[in-house]
Parts: C-alpha cells; sequence; structure tokens
C-alpha cells in the first residue's frame, strides 16, 4: 500500500542521517513509485513484481538474484513472505524484521514493537533502523520530493481551470474500500459544512476511477450551494501528477488513507475521518491540534470500544460508520477551515 510505502521512506531516511556514505536500496511494487522518485536518502529502487514473482519457489529466486548486490543488511519492513523470502535469500549477513514465529528462524535480529506509542506506524519503523545503526533516532516523518517542473506544470493546470485566488481543498471523498468510507450521506453533509463556511472555497474530489459512480453519488447528495463549489472534472496525469497538484492545495479533508499520508508529506493541512476499524494513534502522523486534525468515533464514543484495539471492529465498520455523524466533529472542522482561509 501506498501509506506504508511512503511510511518505510523514513527507515532509508534514519540510514542516511547516520551514515550518508551509506548506499540505500529500497524495494517497492511498482505501483508506489510515485511517493519515493526523487528521494534522496534512496540512491536505487528495487521493484517487486507481485505477479511475476508469486509463489514460494519464484520468491527464493527473486532473492537469489539480489545476492548480486552484495548487501551487507537487509531490513523486513513489511513481515510477509513476499519480502522476509528475498531478504532471508539476498545474501545480507544482518537480517532485521519485527518478531514473529517465522522471522525468528530467517532473520539475525528480529524486533519486538513497543506498544501504546502514539504514531507507532512511525515509530515502529524506526526501530528497525535503530536496530541497523545502533543509534537512537529522533522521530522523522515522511517526505515526497518534487522537481519544479512537476509544480510549474500542476500550477499550469491549476490556473487553467480554477480561481487561484479562492481557497483550493482537495477532498478525499472515499477510502481504499466502503470499511473505509465515510457513507455518503454523511461525506455530503460534511461537504456542506465546508461550503456553508466558506462559499469561496473550491472542491477538489479525489477517489480512483473505479469509484467514480460512488463519487458522484455523494456530489448529487450534496446542496445546490455546494455543487457549484466541487469541481469533479479536474484530472491528473498519473500519482506524479497529482502530488504535484496536492502541493499546491490549502488543505486536503476527508476519509484517512494514502492519499491524506502523502499530503502530510508534502506539508499540507490535513483533517482527517477516521475509519472505526483503523487504529488513529498508530497512523495519526504530525498531529499538532491545529495544523493537522484528525477524528475517530473512539474520540465521542470510548464506550464502545472499551479499551480494546480497534482491529477488533472491522467487520462492525460499517453498522459503527453511522455514528460518525457530522455534527459531532462540526466544530473542529469550522475552526480547521477558518485557521487555514484566514
Amino acid at each position: 500500500m501506498i501509506g506504508d510505502v511512503l511510511a518505510s521512506t523514513v527507515i532509508c531516511e534514519a540510514i542516511k542521517l547516520k551514515h550518508p556514505d551509506w548506499e540505500v536500496h529500497y524495494m517497492i511494487h511498482p505501483n508506489t513509485l510515485a511517493v519515493v522518485e526523487n528521494n534522496p536518502c534512496i540512491d536505487k529502487v528495487i521493484l517487486f513484481e507481485p505477479k511475476k514473482h508469486k509463489g514460494f519457489l519464484k520468491l527464493i529466486a527473486f532473492g537469489k538474484s539480489l545476492s548480486k548486490e552484495n548487501y551487507d543488511a537487509a531490513i523486513d519492513a513489511y513481515g510477509k513472505w513476499e519480502s522476509v523470502l528475498p531478504a532471508y535469500f539476498s545474501g545480507a549477513k544482518h537480517r532485521i524484521g519485527f518478531k514473529k514465529w517465522y522471522t525468528k528462524l530467517l532473520f539475525s535480529n528480529t524486533i519486538i514493537p513497543k506498544k501504546n506509542i502514539e504514531g507507532s506506524a512511525i515509530f515502529h519503523r524506526l526501530q528497525l533502523a535503530e536496530s541497523l545503526i545502533k543509534s537512537p533516532v529522533a522521530v522523522i516523518f515522511p517526505k515526497i520530493y518534487l522537481t519544479n517542473t512537476e509544480i510549474t506544470l500542476a500550477k499550469q493546470s491549476i490556473e487553467a481551470k480554477l480561481d487561484v485566488t479562492k481557497p483550493i481543498f482537495m477532498i478525499s471523498v472515499l477510502g481504499s474500500g466502503n470499511n473505509k468510507s465515510l457513507p455518503e450521506n454523511q461525506m455530503a453533509q460534511t461537504l456542506d459544512n465546508i461550503a456553508s463556511a466558506n462559499n469561496q472555497i473550491q472542491l477538489l474530489f479525489n477517489f480512483m476511477p473505479h469509484q467514480e459512480k460512488e463519487a458522484k453519488a455523494i456530489y448529487n447528495s450534496c446542496q445546490p450551494e455546494t455543487q457549484k463549489q466541487i469541481v469533479m472534472d479536474f484530472y491528473t496525469k498519473g500519482l506524479r501528477g497529482f502530488l504535484a497538484v496536492l502541493s499546491q492545495c490549502d488543505a486536503m479533508i476527508g476519509n484517512e488513507g494514502g492519499a491524506v499520508n502523502m499530503a502530510k508529506a508534502l506539508n499540507i493541512p490535513t483533517f482527517t475521518i477516521f475509519s472505526p476499524w483503523i487504529n488513529k494513534s498508530s497512523w495519526n502522523m504530525l498531529t499538532d491540534d491545529k495544523k493537522h486534525i484528525a477524528i475517530h468515533l473512539n474520540d465521542y464514543h470510548p464506550e464502545i470500544y472499551n479499551g480494546k484495539h480497534a482491529k477488533h471492529f472491522k467487520k462492525q465498520a460499517l453498522e459503527l460508520y453511522k455514528k460518525i455523524t457530522p455534527d459531532l466533529y462540526q466544530a473542529s472542522l469550522l475552526d480547521f477551515i477558518k485557521l487555514i482561509t484566514s
């Protein structure tokens, strides 16, 4: 997933900060390449193609093919066979990963993730880096690096379609699935609240091509005045094009996911609505109660969770989403809008 790949870049940066002369390679899926391009802490990207390397024998063969790189160390932030086996058969002397029954057999050093840590998605990855460099690492947040050309092209496309004198908000209108998306009527009401708070804000919808029907349904559920502020037909070429446009927005609002993490990596203010089954404390990076706001059902109805981890409520996500009514977070949202547009 893009969010995981972006988060794991902090391992590369931690290594480079301590040992700038070390060569760092990063293995990722091809569809996530856009978020690591031009990253100065990554010397080489190794593309892992799931279909090409499916099955234990092909994973082993792929791992052995990596031995030509003469790796001194392999850090596995994924923890599944698709990464464990290539790391083991790469020939690296030091093999580091999270502690599981099978990693204990194949890795030279396994890490037990610390519990009850805010921003654990980042903290746990930095634990892996610390194991290699043998030194404490200060908190690092992921960054995305755009070229001047990409930014210039994004500005040109925005100027051709939007009024650059008015605020532009990117809306993460849908998550990666129904159990990570605020229901249609609640998202529409949220957009109505944004539009009524400031009728100058231009709202860009961010969604995947296959989600167009659902995005259109949300648009149709909005008030007519809100619809006038929504730009549905603004398209970007590829993920890098989207990132460049996002870098020129005043804020990102909507469902938690890769888009929000990318916005944070571009230093764009965010207002994030977490799914009821996603642990807010794990992925809520860069929270400062002003520039980056995040809300979760547990913030308003802790009695539902009763101290249990959010992941235990995955099967109940759709039902619990109904309880995240926009009135719960309306005041926080309006304060955020006022801060960004003032």
